[in-house]
């Protein structure tokens, strides 16, 4: 009994050496990579400090011109064309689609169908145009026949 009485006696002197070697280790591994950082004095000074805050006037033109460039950014990014290849066969079985509901079964591989539905549009388009009053041309026949029935209701 007294060698496990002496046993353990050993094994909690190892145990104590052991933990106070890694506590010495961890003071030594702090010491070794130095405390805190300091904190840097500049955070503690006064905003604009010597600068006047009051407005001089180029304030307002750098404002406008900040939001006219944004403004044209976004002009530009809107109005840029959309060129993706899914665009492209969106149109085109659009295109499709509508000559198949005006009669037309057979799709010839290769070929643009945008295209025959933009030259039908032009024909529609120029057919309105040529049918069109031009402005000026019908206006004065418009007021002579008014004054023609108000001649003919002033006699009756």
């Amino acid at each position: 009994m007294l060698s496990a009485v002496a046993r353990s006696t050993v094994a909690k002197r190892v145990a104590t050496s052991a933990n106070n070697k890694r506590s010495t280790t961890g003071l030594l591994l702090q010491r070794r990579h130095g405390s805190d950082m300091p904190v840097p004095q500049s955070q503690n000074a006064p905003l604009w400090h010597g600068h006047s805050v009051q407005k001089e006037g180029w304030e307002e033109y750098l404002y406008f011109y900040y939001a006219a460039g944004i403004l044209l950014q976004a002009a530009v990014i809107l109005a840029t064309p959309e060129t993706s290849i899914e665009s492209w066969a969106r149109e085109e079985a659009k295109a499709r689609l509508y000559l198949a509901s005006k009669g037309q079964t057979e799709f010839e591989f290769g070929k643009h169908y945008q295209d025959v539905v933009e030259s039908e549009n032009l024909e529609l388009w120029s057919k309105f145009a040529a049918k069109a009053v031009t402005p000026g041309e019908d206006d004065d026949e418009d007021e002579e026949e008014e004054e023609d029935e108000e001649e003919e209701d002033e006699e009756d």
